[in-house]
C-alpha cells in the first residue's frame, strides 16, 4: 500500500514537473504510512445497472372548443331565448351541447352547428346551471370535451291558464258537448242525442 501511495505522489510530481519551476517550488516525495487491515472479507457489491431514460413521444394535447356565449357566471332571465355558442373544430362532424341542471340531470342537444338556441322557460328550476360541449368526429366518437361554464337562472313560474273562463273550474263549460270530463259513458255522445 505504501508503494501505491508513493507511486501516486511521484506521478503527481512528474506531471507538475512539466510546468516550469518557480524559485519557490520544491519537489517533495511524501510517504504516507498506512496499516494494512487484518484479512477481512472483501465486500462485493452488486453492479448498479442504470437504464437510459427513453422519452415516450406524447401527442400534442388537442385544443378543444372554446365556449363563447353565454359567458361564464352570467345571470339569465327565466323566459326568453339564449344562444349557446362555441368555436369550431375542423375535425368535428357534430357537437353535443350538455346543459347540466341544478339537480345534476344532463339535457343533451346534438347539432352540426357551433351554436344552439334554447328557450329558457323549458327549464323550470332556478339555480346554478352548467354547460359544456363535446366535439365528436363523423363516426360519432368523442374528440374532446370543453371546459364547463356556469350561469344562474331564476325559476320559471308558468302562467296560470283558465282557458277563457274565470269560474276556476277545469275548463269544462258544462254544456255536455263531448268536451271535458263530465262523466258521460254513452258511446253515441253525451249531448243528449241527435237533434
Amino acid at each position: 500500500m505504501k508503494t501505491k501511495v508513493a507511486i501516486l505522489v511521484s506521478i503527481s510530481l512528474l506531471l507538475f514537473s512539466c510546468v516550469p519551476a518557480t524559485p519557490t517550488q520544491e519537489d517533495k516525495i511524501v510517504e504516507i504510512a498506512t496499516e494494512e487491515p487484518a484479512s477481512q472479507p472483501i465486500k462485493t457489491e452488486e453492479p448498479i445497472v442504470t437504464e437510459e431514460s427513453t422519452e415516450i413521444p406524447t401527442e400534442t394535447p388537442i385544443v378543444c372548443v372554446t365556449l363563447l356565449t353565454p359567458v361564464n357566471g352570467v345571470k339569465i332571465p327565466p323566459v326568453g331565448k339564449v344562444t349557446f355558442s362555441w368555436t369550431a373544430m375542423d375535425e368535428a362532424g357534430k357537437y353535443i351541447l350538455n346543459i347540466i341542471l341544478p339537480s345534476g340531470d344532463i339535457v343533451p342537444f346534438e347539432t352540426d352547428q357551433t351554436f344552439h338556441v334554447q328557450y329558457m322557460e323549458a327549464f323550470l328550476l332556478g339555480g346554478e346551471y352548467q354547460w359544456q360541449v363535446i366535439a365528436q368526429n363523423k363516426a360519432g366518437n368523442d374528440i374532446c370535451v370543453s371546459e364547463v361554464a356556469k350561469f344562474d337562472k331564476t325559476a320559471y313560474q308558468q302562467p296560470q291558464s283558465n282557458n277563457g273562463n274565470n269560474n276556476g273550474d277545469n275548463g269544462d263549460s258544462g254544456n255536455n258537448d263531448g268536451g271535458g270530463d263530465n262523466g258521460c259513458t254513452d258511446p253515441a255522445g253525451c249531448n243528449g242525442g241527435p237533434d
